[in-house]
């Protein structure tokens, strides 16, 4: 019995994560301060197409370090909610967050999911291998950067965005089907005075 229960465990129910549209920005926090604020804002969608309810714990990961802040002003909200569609936050550690959402069959949700982190060094990071872990490619994701003024990138966290270098901040898009990641967004910048 005790050999069979990973494999019960993994054949639970479970949502299916349908796409992703997040909104990065990095900005100075003042223009003698030389911390940074990393802002992640993001819409997940994700669906239950299972005959009854689901409700499960979702981790969040939220890389700190020292030169990256631990997650602050964490946001965890349902869009439009459905009857019996909930969502909490139940915890948060220097690791990241989790929360539990709860999602009735054969039903499809829109999450708002934000936070902040203080950034002293020259890099920023986004978790995006964790989508791997939905066991299919995502079917959609977009990905919209705003870098401050002052700061350029040293380093494209992904190839061939469409580029807009503006005189006060500097945008970025990446668009993405059947997406795979195949590492982290990871942003490396330097600043420029």
């Amino acid at each position: 019995l005790l050999l069979l229960l990973p494999g019960l465990l993994l054949a639970q129910p479970q949502f299916a994560f349908e796409g992703e549209v997040l909104d990065l920005s990095l900005e100075r926090i003042s223009a003698d301060h030389d911390t940074l604020l990393w802002t992640v804002s993001g819409r997940f969608f994700l669906s239950n197409l299972h005959s009854a309810s689901l409700s499960r714990l979702i981790w969040f990961p939220v890389p700190a370090s020292d030169s990256a802040g631990v997650a602050e002003d964490v946001l965890v909200s349902l869009i439009e909610p459905a009857d019996s569609m909930e969502v909490e936050l139940l915890y948060q550690n220097p690791r990241g967050f989790g929360f539990r959402l709860d999602l009735p069959a054969r039903s499809f949700a829109e999450l708002k999911i934000g936070y902040r982190q203080r950034i002293s060094g020259s890099e920023a990071r986004y978790v995006l291998l964790t989508a791997n872990a939905w066991g299919r490619p995502l079917p959609s994701s977009e990905i919209y950067l705003a870098l401050g003024q002052g700061l350029k990138l040293t380093d494209l966290p992904y190839p061939e965005p469409v580029v807009d270098l503006g005189a006060l901040a500097s945008n970025y898009r990446w668009t993405f089907l059947n997406f795979v990641p195949d590492k982290d967004f990871v942003l490396r910048f330097q600043r420029q005075r």
